[in-house]
């Protein structure tokens, strides 16, 4: 699992991007460090997940906690297709 941090710029969001397989073994892991970055990086902030391949239901669980996280405290999260 690989995250990229771009802090975005005056105009911009901040953009959190997600590739790789999510499961049972990467999803704790997934899911501390997004918890860290949403509560460092305000409101405008994207998690773009479009390149993460849900593995299980644990990867599915995580996606679905940060995107209602996303919903209550603001940004957006994009999900694979």
């Amino acid at each position: 699992m690989d995250v990229t941090i771009d802090l975005g710029r005056p105009t911009q969001p901040s953009v959190i991007a997600v590739r790789g397989d999510l499961d049972v073994h990467s999803a704790s892991a997934l899911r501390e460090a997004l918890h860290c970055l949403l509560g460092a990086t305000g409101e405008e902030l994207t998690v773009d997940a479009t390149a993460v391949r849900v593995v299980d239901e644990a990867g599915r669980s995580t996606l679905e906690a940060v995107q209602r996280h996303c919903r209550e405290f603001g940004g957006q999260v994009r999900l694979p297709a």
